[in-house]
């Protein structure tokens, strides 16, 4: 297979407003989430970070709730490189429970205080997800994109093939996998992408040829 014709890139800059929420640290290491038990206020964020040396870990969900997460979706064995970094947003209050899906025995909590009354609340969110440097790679199948926040990405895929690509993505770079048989001709994926409160991005889109 070759890639051929214009790899094209459309997105458009959001104003950035001050941050009044935390981003928290675990570590993924060492068989274990450190700390294993973490207590934050609604409205944060928590980013779990692979340390090593050992890195087959996955963070997941034990149960369903108002807020839930998989750091590797429909891949039961998972293996990331030390650096890697997945985050989840917590917009309401209660208490977390997850795992590793590879080592039971590897647990954590995350205790969500409610948030109080404030006078002078913070403003909300308003500000959308943006995309940075897209690229496709028809060796890997894969359509390699940055995101300025974590959130839920949605990739229309049209052409020989229609279908939708789904991600659960990081702040960062991620990948987006392509089906592994593609049918002769020319392609264009728009990919969007959905914060946790719900703000959407502008369309990316990228183009590509299999022939």
């Amino acid at each position: 297979m070759r890639l051929a014709g214009l790899i094209t890139f459309v997105a458009f800059a959001a104003t950035a407003s001050p941050a009044f929420a935390a981003t928290h640290q675990v570590n993924v290491g060492n068989n274990a989430f450190s700390p294993a038990e973490l207590t934050i206020n609604q409205g944060d964020t928590v980013t779990w970070n692979w340390v090593g040396p050992d890195t087959n870990h996955s963070t997941t969900t034990t149960a369903e709730g108002q807020t839930t997460w998989d750091s590797d979706p429909l891949n039961p064995a998972p293996n990331h490189a030390i650096g890697d970094k997945f985050s989840s947003f917590f917009q309401n209050g209660g208490t977390y429970l997850y795992h590793c899906k590879v080592h039971s025995f590897m647990t954590g909590k995350i205790i969500v205080a409610p948030a109080t009354n404030n006078p002078n609340p913070p403003p909300s969110d308003d500000v959308a997800p943006e995309f940075g440097t897209l690229s496709v790679n028809l060796k890997r199948r894969v359509v390699r994109f940055k995101l300025t926040e974590a959130a839920k990405v949605v990739g229309k895929m049209r052409g020989p093939m229609r279908k939708n690509l789904k991600l659960s993505a990081k702040a960062g770079t991620n990948l987006l996998k392509l089906p592994k048989k593609l049918k002769k001709g020319r392609y264009r994926i728009g990919l969007t992408a959905t914060d946790a409160t719900g703000n959407e991005s502008l369309v990316a889109r990228v183009k590509f040829t299999i022939g």
